[in-house]
């Protein structure tokens, strides 16, 4: 198969990550992809120096007229895509969701090749209610996502709360494919704890760790994990809270702990790069994600399954698409830090339990929450159309 990869994105953080594993899982099942866009280099994303070109473009371009150079990136996008049909004659596009871009969809239905898109957020709901964002043509970006969403060959979204939000916006339901992010079991696997790490960390064999990895943000529930590990310290002194990451919440979370009292069982590492992260998850006994925006799929929990760590995360639609609860993980009720503590001490008293919980996870990396698997699926979908099923080679 021949596949043209368009994203419009810098490509850094969670969505570099997302768009380089799913270029090298096309390319593992032995197919051929083309990568373009503003920011592509290569195979993968953009580049330092791209990077900087392009937050210097929007930082000088603001409000209504970033959102009109937005727009006019269709007559860009249309042009080169046009040109990459020609000479890569691809058999489909996958074009990654961004506010404004319908020349991919537009392109596809044109020259009647099938578009594959990836939704990864409600991005006009988001940034009409993000304190960051400011979106100034509302009614037209709701328009466009309505028709880009629809008008696609599948609308593929990465948990069932966002393909219920699709739906309210007037995007047919069947139109729309529901694939949870995955992991890369090559780099995310179970292994020792470093005993580096522990030591430069100052954690003890006799510590039990409770761990998160992510940027230290409000909406991360950071808050609500500290005060649900003070009240775990009461029945489990060994205790440890461990957060693999930086924000702009740390002195928050730091002051927080102080008041608590369980600041001398507080690590903070500070910004580690994806590599690095595996090393820290290793040192996990109990790996949490105390809350997600409704729509997420957060990357962080295969992560930690595919190193069979036993998984809390909250009661909601997007992680149930993720964790079998008492089986492949345990969820908590939403929101409520009483019920976050006691599935923490549940798991603190319970070794069997933990084991349990990871294994289970593990085989559910395996069985279905990997980028090569979605990749697969994608290939399948493509494959029925054409009346044949193309397999893994």
């Amino acid at each position: 198969m021949r596949i043209l990869y368009h994203h419009r994105t810098l490509g850094d953080g969670a969505e570099g990550i997302h768009i380089g594993e799913m270029v090298n899982a096309f390319k593992t099942l032995g197919h051929k992809i083309l990568v373009t866009g503003p920011a592509a280099d290569g195979i993968q994303v953009a580049s330092t120096r791209q990077q900087s070109k392009f937050e210097i473009l929007k930082n000088m371009v603001n409000g209504p007229a970033y959102e009109c150079l937005e727009l006019g990136y269709n007559l860009v996008a249309y042009a080169n895509l046009k040109k990459q049909i020609r000479r890569f004659k691809p058999d489909f596009i996958y074009d990654r969701y961004i506010t404004y871009n319908y020349a991919v969809v537009g392109i596809g239905r044109q020259y009647k090749i099938p578009v594959f898109l990836e939704v990864n957020a409600p991005l006009a709901y988001e940034r009409a209610n993000e304190s960051d964002e400011k979106l100034y043509f509302k009614q037209l970006s709701l328009l466009l996502e309505k028709k880009i969403c629809s008008q696609s060959f599948k609308t593929i979204v990465v948990s069932s709360p966002l393909k219920q939000h699709l739906q309210t916006i007037g995007v047919p339901s069947d139109h729309i494919l529901v694939m949870p992010n995955g992991v890369n079991p090559e780099k995310f696997n179970p292994m020792g704890k470093s005993q580096t790490l522990m030591r430069d960390l100052g954690i003890s064999e006799d510590n039990l760790v409770i761990g998160f990895t992510g940027i230290l943000r409000p909406w991360h529930g950071i808050d609500m994990l500290v005060d649900a590990f003070s009240s775990l310290q009461k029945v489990c002194p060994q205790a440890l809270l461990l957060l693999v990451g930086d924000g702009s919440i740390r002195p928050q979370i730091e002051k927080r702990a102080m008041q608590l009292g369980c600041e001398n069982a507080l690590r903070i590492t500070g910004r580690v790069s994806h590599t690095a992260v595996k090393a820290h998850v290793s040192l996990f006994d109990i790996a949490v994600s105390p809350k997600t925006t409704f729509y997420a799929s957060p990357m962080k929990i295969p992560e930690y399954m595919a190193m069979e760590k036993p998984v809390i995360a909250p009661d909601t639609g997007n992680i149930r698409d993720l964790i079998d609860n008492g089986k492949t993980g345990l969820l908590f009720k939403e929101g409520d830090t009483n019920a976050l503590e006691h599935a923490l001490e549940d798991l603190a008293r319970d070794k069997s339990k933990r084991i349990f919980l990871g294994k289970n996870g593990l085989s559910e990396i395996h069985h279905r929450l990997n980028w090569v698997h979605i990749a697969q699926s994608i290939i399948d979908i493509h494959g029925q159309k054409n009346g044949s099923h193309v397999k893994n080679k």
